[in-house]
């Protein structure tokens, strides 16, 4: 954890415990909760549970999330989330309960000029866990726990559920139409940071297993940044694939993948959509921690070979001969998906 970060943290400790002193946060009824997410993708996914809660607990309730543009196209027909914000001119009127899921200095300073009736924040969990040396739990289950003053306690386990629009899906329909499949797997073989990348003749090898095995067909998914590597992978295989890259938004790729027989990813955005589709997924783990990011659900698995310099700072490899990803091996790969459907 960076020096600034730690900062940020300790100061929305502080704000927290002032603005909730006193308050007894069972018993408030609130009429406008603000949530700031201040995040990428996957975080964003991993937050859905938190406004289905919200709103069942409180179903009169106006609830308005705070997040990045590209973040709003990807919930904007959640039925739990009543309004969106993207700049702060987008804010107006008194927030009864601010929960700060990810901020930065902007939003402690409007909470502090707001004085919510309760404020809930990611940092204070941060940092008493750095401080007690409490061990982290899955990124789903950490935010509900964010919340848990105000919820109480929650029986079940969550369901992170992603929702699409008609024109998503239609146009889902259309690349499958043009293409003219129908049972598919989709790989998802980009991610941020270059040691979470499978290598490429891995992905060409175990697109051969599962075409050779089943007669799947193989779509390849991803950004921009994502074709050229794409194409090389796609050089490796001696059949027909097909690439959805760069191809539409990220509510047209959930639409598609949510048709998918299977997804295999990389820790990234991507996986965490396909999981939240309902589609089986399974993630390739490197130097992160699949049991903090893996994707959420019974349906969904992780492979992941964990050496003793996990977790790392994902930047400077101590293996770089040999790094953790490269450990994965596309017959093991191909084991587990034989665990998760049928081939």
């Amino acid at each position: 954890m960076l020096a600034g970060e730690r900062l940020l943290f300790f100061c929305s400790f502080l704000l927290s415990r002032w603005i909730n002193l006193f308050r007894r946060p069972s018993r408030l009824k609130p009429k406008r909760i603000l949530i700031f997410r201040l995040d990428e993708i996957g975080d964003m996914v991993t937050t859905l549970p938190v406004f289905e809660a919200l709103k069942n607990k409180f179903p009169d309730a106006e609830i308005t999330l705070f997040c990045k543009p590209l973040m709003k196209s990807l919930v904007q027909y959640d039925p739990y989330i009543s309004w969106f914000a993207t700049v702060y001119a987008d804010l107006s009127g008194k927030y009864d309960v601010i929960l700060d899921l990810r901020g930065d200095w902007d939003s402690l300073r409007f909470a502090l000029g707001q004085r919510p009736a309760l404020r809930l924040d990611r940092g204070s969990h941060r940092f008493l866990n750095r401080f007690f040396k409490r061990p982290q739990v899955h990124e789903v289950e950490f935010n509900l726990r964010i919340l848990a003053p105000l919820l109480g306690d929650m029986s079940g386990k969550p369901v992170v559920k992603i929702y699409t629009g008609k024109r998503n899906e239609q146009q889902a329909a259309l690349f499958k139409q043009r293409h003219d499949f129908h049972d598919f797997v989709v790989f998802h073989t980009g991610a941020r940071k270059l040691l979470r990348r499978w290598g490429l003749q891995a992905w060409a090898d175990l697109a051969v297993k599962i075409q050779s095995t089943s007669g799947y067909a193989i779509v390849f998914a991803g950004g921009a940044e994502d074709v050229a590597d794409i194409r090389r992978i796609q050089a490796k295989i001696p059949f027909e694939t097909y690439s959805f890259a760069d191809q539409g938004s990220l509510l047209d790729y959930a639409a598609l993948v949510s048709s998918a027989r299977l997804m295999v990813g990389n820790e990234s955005g991507p996986m965490h959509i396909a999981a939240a589709t309902g589609t089986p997924t399974l993630a390739l783990f490197g130097p992160g921690q699949p049991d903090i990011f893996a994707p959420y659900g019974e349906k969904h698995r992780f492979a992941h070979i964990k050496l003793a310099c996990n977790p790392c700072d994902q930047l400077n490899c101590v293996h770089p001969e040999n790094p953790c990803m490269n450990r994965l091996l596309p017959d093991d790969i191909f084991a587990i998906i034989s665990t998760m459907i049928p081939l």
